[in-house]
């Protein structure tokens, strides 16, 4: 994952055929998530899918599937490597992306270059969240990390607010939650946004 890290546009390559069983969103969703684990702010930026293999029988079946599971406003380009189609319209907006989007530094990530490359990721010594309970019955979600999270996260589109959720999920707030012993429907609070668990 290390050469994800200077990397300023983030380009999906799906095999929009499913030729070998595989569902394509699901492929998506798999990377995504790795990304967000790795580290969240990769996920601040800008992302392109290409549809691969829409040369293969079905694939514009399958591709329409993926449209309508896609919830995020992300640029989708139907190209086949074979047949070399569809490649131009590509090659043109990642060269513009590419012109007008910043670096994205990694502030969280320490690094040192010795013999042998190792990476050190940068361990706060405060948890990443904390879950408190008020008077009312109410879990109440904290920390910076959150804070961050929260305010990047615009929650008039229900494609961010769904990233939000996955993104809580990746960080281990839902099983902590668990554990504290919400259950199916309590209400929980991060900052002046509420929500129900559902479990």
């Amino acid at each position: 994952m290390r050469h994800i890290e200077r990397t300023r546009v983030i380009v999906h390559v799906i095999d929009m055929s499913a030729s070998e069983g595989r569902d394509p969103y699901d492929d998506y969703l798999a990377i995504n998530s790795e990304l967000e684990q790795y580290n969240l702010r990769l996920m601040e930026r800008p992302q392109l899918i290409v549809a691969n293999k829409m040369d293969i029988e079905g694939a514009d079946e399958q591709l329409e599937i993926f449209k309508e599971k896609l919830k995020e406003e992300i640029p989708i380009f139907p190209i086949s490597a074979v047949t070399q189609t569809g490649l131009n319209p590509l090659l043109l907006t990642i060269a513009d992306k590419l012109e007008t989007t910043a670096e994205f530094p990694l502030d969280e990530l320490l690094e040192k270059e010795e013999e042998d490359t190792v990476l050190y990721k940068y361990q706060a010594e405060a948890p990443d969240f904390e879950i408190t309970r008020d008077p009312d019955g109410t879990y109440v979600l904290s920390g910076e990390k959150l804070e961050r999270l929260f305010a990047m996260t615009n929650f008039e589109r229900d494609a961010s607010i769904q990233r939000f959720s996955r993104q809580l999920r990746a960080m281990g707030v839902d099983d902590a939650l668990r554990k504290r012993g919400a259950k199916d429907g309590e209400t929980i609070r991060l900052f002046d946004f509420e929500f129900e668990f559902i479990d």
